[in-house]
């Protein structure tokens, strides 16, 4: 993240914010942002979006936040500039204006895991009533990793494996090892099978503010698209309690509380398979992303991920599996629900 006094002032005047404050906020990983802060009025957030963010994908993500938020979802709904257009191009990039969400994440606790899982569980109940024009442009389901590394210049998967190859061939044997594993295992598993439906895919812990018990906040919709909505549990399993069952207990009964419809059997069993491939995910976008830019944080965290997150999330596959099919109700026959 640069910060960029100028670039910022230019921007805001669209929004008619000259003379306002504006402060670098660390913690996006892609995207750039701003606390924007006028003598008078309220706060907002300005966002400059990556060069990686395609054009083409903005107004999907902007249309969404405007039905959530005339749904009274707490989400930052795009400010209008002052020519009413939702995105400004300057010479230093693309720029957009949102509200200022006040709030704190939720504490690392088991009755903060029951209520992301409720909320996911209740927002996805709303995003089926959205009328969705189709996949997000240049986005698929999160087993397709070659349109995920296309903004990196590669036309596969199997490129950035070998450019990974080149310099760590170990891990990248790993990565692929694992890759393999999962794809047919979700093949045995049947998710191709599954429906797609609009997915929020960043229901975690620092994206979802709270002030005391009220939820605030929720941020970062930047990657919603279509996918099965076990892949949008997944990604907020894996993230958020990677390979502990107690995590995974307390999240999923959050879950299958609000659900609806209610998890099917094979939906269920599915999700270990599923966070696995949410990990596999993020291995390999930030791969691609430090293979072009040479971001030494995002290569750790690859590497961090084949060695330690990877192994330990396909080692707990079968209690996880256990645990998930327990409290979403469907037990194996012969089993007793503990």
């Amino acid at each position: 993240m640069t910060d960029d006094p100028t670039a910022v002032a230019r921007a805001l005047a669209a929004w008619g914010l000259e003379g306002a404050g504006a402060s670098s906020m660390r913690g996006g990983a892609v995207n750039e942002h701003w606390l924007v802060e006028p003598a008078t009025g309220p706060h907002h957030v300005l966002r400059r979006y990556n060069p990686r963010h395609a054009a083409e994908a903005t107004a999907y993500e902007h249309d969404l936040l405007a039905f959530l938020a005339g749904r009274d979802w707490p989400v930052a709904a795009p400010v209008p500039a002052a020519d009413g257009s939702m995105v400004v191009q300057t010479e230093d990039g693309r720029w957009s204006l949102f509200p200022y969400l006040p709030g704190g994440p939720p504490r690392n606790d088991r009755r903060s895991l029951l209520r992301m899982g409720a909320l996911l569980a209740l927002l996805q109940t709303d995003l089926r009533a959205w009328d969705s024009p189709g996949q997000r442009p240049t986005f698929s389901r999160v087993t397709d990793l070659d349109t995920y590394v296309l903004p990196d210049g590669y036309r596969s998967y199997a490129e950035v494996l070998g450019w990974f190859e080149g310099i760590d061939a170990r891990r990248a044997a790993a990565l692929d090892g694992a890759r393999v594993r999962n794809v047919e295992a979700l093949e045995a598993l049947g998710y191709a099978d599954l429906p797609d439906q609009v997915i929020y895919n960043e229901c975690l812990g620092n994206n979802v503010l709270f002030e005391g018990d009220t939820v605030t906040g929720i941020l970062d919709f930047d990657f919603a698209h279509e996918d099965a909505r076990v892949a949008d549990i997944g990604r907020s399993l894996a993230v958020d309690c990677g390979a502990d069952a107690a995590k995974v207990h307390s999240w999923m009964t959050g879950y299958t509380a609000h659900a609806e419809p209610p998890l099917s059997p094979d939906e269920a069993a599915m999700l270990p398979a599923m966070m696995v491939a949410n990990e596999i995910w993020n291995a390999v976008v930030p791969l691609s992303i430090a293979s072009r830019t040479g971001d030494v944080w995002m290569l750790e965290s690859t590497r961090e991920s084949i060695d330690d997150r990877l192994p330990d999330l396909e080692a707990a596959q079968p209690e996880l599996g256990r645990v998930a099919r327990v409290v979403a109700g469907h037990p194996q026959p012969g089993t007793v629900e503990p």
